[in-house]
């Protein structure tokens, strides 16, 4: 499967730059709606080298590093429905005969009848009074939070005031869904600039541009929050987010993690009421968890980059490994259409619920309606984590490297586990004494097999842990200690 970025991408056929952002200092307490899930975070090896091992050494020097992803707690997210009070009315009509022997009986039930109606009534009036109450409380409260003339609403209580219009087809079910979800999708576009070598051997200027789509999820008193790949705003010089694919309102970035390919921007709400937007729908998550196979879904997203759009589908396998750039992701599967452009967009359920963040598609020759989401319950951790941060904290070794195999081991007469291509200059890996050449046989008491045995082991420490490493150089055995260092740091 070739490279899954959905950078719709950028004018540029140049190489891009990379450009640094700063953290957005006004960042609020997060949502999280999501239920637990443990996931591990991956790491890079790397070490020394003996005059035996050079053709080995030289054919991994290159190797670059790698992260894995670590699950965080996650918390389900319920949806509250208004409770409404209904009264019945009724009459009954009874025959009465002369000298019936169940007349008091019957008398007693409909007193019995009457008064317990009335007091199930009664209940009633007063439960939808308070809820009334509560609810009128919470949207004071909202209103006095918020800047003066902006709103928000979430799309669970858009989704309810058009469930008496939910017919019983489906198509016609897809068409409410879309519409009190799709005002909690923006379109995102990119400008991108830096330089490059022409063909003269000297540095030219170029611009580009790029597009993705992005999903509402927080807000606070001053500022609307909006989760996506980090993909889509990668080595972007500029970024602008537009609610009707007409208004754009520049972005700044909160933060963004490229190993779970996760981003957070925020837009002022003043800048919003200036471009005539007074509301705002925040995107309401379900649980990935409960996922099946064949349940219908709806994508929508900047496909291609011309503008909110919608396609349907079904899960074609909830929780799929697949491999980006040589990073593992656990992804949803769909087979409905993820193009250019949608990255960073919902897939929502027949709930209204976003269950994932879309983010790839496989392009490889004859492989049709294979379409990838980030799922809710890992995703809704990590943007989070960056909405409060602005990072995620990953445990870092600092190396390079790859597996010692069999044959390999054979060949080159190297014992079995991962041999250390490069260390990181300042990584917890250099600081501990490792070198290029080595071998990492173990790792904090495990033993360490290849490049994945080890990079789990790294993704289950703690920031800050000491951990024992054994290695083999130039055929002795050594134990060395390492302090894990963050990877974000």
């Amino acid at each position: 499967m070739e490279n899954m970025n959905d950078d719709f991408n950028k004018d540029k056929d140049l190489s891009s730059s990379n450009n640094s952002w700063e953290d957005d200092p006004g960042k609020e307490n997060p949502v999280s709606e999501i239920n637990e899930k443990n996931e591990t975070r991956q790491d890079e090896p790397s070490l020394e080298q003996n005059p035996s091992e050079e053709n080995f050494a030289s054919s991994y020097e290159n190797e670059t590093e790698e992260n894995e992803k670590i699950d965080s707690p996650e918390k389900s997210n319920e949806n509250k429905q208004d409770v409404h009070a209904k009264e019945v009315y009724y009459t009954e009509t009874i025959k009465k005969k002369k000298g019936h022997p169940f007349k008091k009986f019957i008398t007693a039930c409909l007193i019995i009848s009457i008064v317990g109606g009335s007091f199930i009534g009664g209940s009633f009036s007063v439960a939808q009074y308070y809820l009334n109450k509560n609810s009128s409380s919470s949207e004071t409260a909202a209103e006095e939070n918020s800047v003066k003339g902006f709103s928000s609403v979430s799309t669970s209580s858009a989704i309810s005031q058009t469930a008496s219009t939910l017919g019983n087809s489906s198509e016609e079910t897809a068409v409410n869904i879309i519409k009190a979800v799709a005002p909690s999708i923006v379109s995102i576009t990119t400008k991108i600039s830096g330089t490059t070598m022409s063909f003269f051997g000297n540095y030219v200027p170029y611009e580009g541009s790029g597009a993705g789509s992005g999903v509402v999820f927080n807000e606070d008193g001053t500022k609307v929050f909006i989760c996506t790949n980090a993909h889509v705003i990668d080595d972007a010089t500029e970024v602008y987010v537009s609610w009707d694919d007409e208004t754009s309102i520049e972005a700044s970035l909160v933060g963004k993690d490229t190993t779970a390919d996760l981003a957070v921007l925020s837009v002022l709400k003043t800048d919003l009421l200036d471009k005539g937007i007074s509301k705002v729908s925040i995107a309401t998550f379900g649980d990935s968890n409960k996922l099946q196979m064949g349940e219908s879904v709806i994508a929508i997203g900047n496909a291609l980059g011309e503008g909110k759009s919608a396609t349907g589908g079904m899960i074609s396998i909830p929780d799929k490994t697949i491999q980006i750039d040589g990073k593992e992701f656990e992804m949803i599967q769909t087979d409905a259409a993820i193009n250019p452009g949608n990255s960073g967009g919902a897939l929502v359920n027949y709930k209204g619920e976003v269950i994932g963040i879309n983010s790839a598609k496989s392009f490889e020759q004859a492989v049709e309606g294979m379409g990838y989401a980030i799922p809710s319950n890992i995703a809704v951790p990590y943007i989070n984590e960056l909405l409060e941060n602005g990072t995620i904290a990953r445990p870092y070794l600092g190396i390079s490297g790859a597996s010692v195999t069999d044959d390999l081991a054979e060949i080159y007469g190297l014992p079995i586990g991962v041999y250390v291509a490069g260390v990181v200059e300042g990584g917890s890996a250099e600081k501990a004494g490792l070198q290029k050449g080595d071998v990492i046989v173990a790792f904090n008491g495990e033993t360490i097999l290849d490049m994945e045995t080890l990079q789990k082991s790294i993704a289950k420490q703690e920031i800050g842990a000491t951990v024992d490493i054994k290695i083999i150089r130039n055929n002795s055995s050594m134990t060395l200690k390492a302090t894990i260092q963050n990877a974000n740091g």
